[in-house]
């Protein structure tokens, strides 16, 4: 069947962070990009495919594809591209336009398109979120104990309440992409064992925690400078130092939570305490690598970065910063006036950060893992009996 070719889909997705500066009409599909993607050996046509989905307004097609979550942006493409069509620029800004159409709500379109539009929703949760606090704070002094200060019962109903929501819009986002690739896979006629979808998951999970599908490009990429990096330089020790570091600052949140009395007094050597305060370093760690490299420019996939770039990481810093803060403010006898400010922000920074997992870029860590156990799927072996195909 003919297919009108749209080129409105390309203009969207410029406005998801490349802008003005992606000029992928200038592709000629001569594959260049995927000869060089340490990934696209299993991936057929990728990232080359992506490109020319988003030419002839394949929208649909392009949202469903796990492949588009499976680049790490390790510039390879873009470097060798004889046409500066700038590939690496384009998965960026796709991914970007993804998230705007999974959410449901949306925010992630406004937050997304624009810093305004990212700057207003930030706003808007920062404002509800101080009103909220604001409406049980206690002005007893400065030597008033932080979660007296902040009644620790209500910062517990306001997170219980938002981890609820944010929960639902992720929920939301990941079964829009899940029920995309499953129609599209059905068209294309693909089979998709359901025995195999445990394994996949587990796969996804292992490829997640442990950066297998980055320390892959990193070690098959042709950049000497990466390549002469100490090992605890390596792009991939990096992200993970980021994602380990804020998973395990969330684990010691949640146990706290569930376990502990809230705003009681613990040792400094509680199992959370520790594995809170040992998060934030180790994210810290990662989060400087990641700054001063977009600073200096100097190397993919930071030579180009837009605000949602420098947003997350900078938001994600004074976050982890303050958190720190706190964790010494509390043990000293006296709060003052400035732990009660450090605190309020933190308090306030930690729920936005929460809140717009689903709807920034922060949303990676849901749509990659996702487009890993979606990708493991689709290329397990195939039983006819389990499939998608299968007739009761």
């Amino acid at each position: 069947m003919a297919r009108v070719v749209n080129t409105s889909l390309l203009q969207k997705i410029k406005k998801h962070g490349a802008g003005s500066s992606l000029d992928v009409s200038a592709c000629f599909q001569c594959g260049n990009c995927t000869a060089v993607c340490p990934l696209a050996e299993d991936s057929g046509g990728f990232p080359r495919r992506m490109i020319r989905m988003a030419q002839v307004d394949m929208e649909q097609e392009l949202l469903a594809s796990e492949e588009l979550w499976r680049c790490y942006a390790c510039g390879e493409c873009t470097q060798t591209c004889p046409r500066q069509a700038d590939p690496a620029a384009f998965m960026a800004a796709a991914r970007s336009y993804a998230i705007s159409r999974y959410d449901f709500t949306g925010l992630a379109a406004l937050a997304n398109r624009s810093i305004v539009g990212n700057l207003l929703v930030f706003a808007m949760f920062s404002a509800v979120f101080s009103a909220l606090l604001l409406s049980r704070m206690h002005t007893g002094g400065p030597d008033l104990p932080l979660f007296h200060f902040l009644p620790g019962e209500w910062i517990h109903s306001i997170g219980v309440a938002l981890f609820a929501v944010v929960g639902l819009s992720a929920f939301f986002g990941v079964a829009s992409m899940t029920w995309r690739f499953w129609q599209q896979r059905r068209s294309e006629g693909v089979a998709l064992n359901l025995g195999a979808l445990p394994a996949a998951i587990y796969s996804a999970a292992a490829d997640a925690l442990l950066h297998r599908r980055f320390q892959q490009c990193a070690a098959e990429s042709g950049a000497d400078a990466r390549a002469a990096q100490p090992w605890y330089q390596q792009p991939w020790l990096i992200h993970a130092s980021v994602m380990g570091g804020f998973l395990a600052m969330l684990v010691a949140t949640t146990l706290d939570f569930l376990f502990k009395p809230i705003g009681s007094v613990v040792p400094p050597w509680y199992p959370t305490r520790i594995l809170g305060a040992a998060g934030g370093l180790v994210c810290l760690y990662g989060l400087t690598f990641v700054l001063l490299r977009r600073k200096q420019g100097k190397e993919h996939p930071y030579q180009r970065s837009s605000f949602a770039d420098w947003f997350f990481p900078v938001l994600l810093t004074v976050t982890v910063l303050t958190g720190l803060f706190c964790e010494v403010v509390v043990y000293l006898p006296s709060p003052t006036a400035l732990g009660h400010i450090v605190f309020f922000a933190h308090v306030v920074l930690a729920m936005d950060l929460v809140a717009l997992l689903p709807l920034t870029k922060f949303a990676h860590v849901l749509y990659r893992t996702l487009a890993l156990a979606l990708f493991a799927w689709r290329h397990a072996p195939a039983k006819v009996a389990a499939s998608v195909h299968a007739e009761a």
